[in-house]
């Protein structure tokens, strides 16, 4: 990604890079946003937890380097295979 979170990402679903949501941004700090998972973890698998460095807390950080790409409506992550 090639900017910084801004005030806009507010409320933006995180999303896979095969687009399934994990989470929503509930706020911003330059090159990270902190996200509150969703209820349904389920598209939250170990391997997208271990590229983020997440645990089991309800919310956590992704960083300007995990973003694919950002629109009006989500935040993608990049595809880490």
């Amino acid at each position: 990604m090639a900017r910084n979170f801004t005030d806009d990402d507010r409320d933006k679903h995180v999303v896979t890079s095969e687009g399934t949501r994990i989470g929503t941004i509930r706020d911003v700090n330059d090159d990270r946003a902190t996200v509150e998972r969703s209820d349904d973890d389920e598209g939250l698998t170990d391997k997208v937890k271990d590229m983020l460095g997440w645990d089991d807390d309800d919310s956590n950080e992704i960083r300007d380097e995990h973003v694919d790409s950002v629109n009006d409506d989500e935040v993608r992550l990049r595809d880490r295979r």
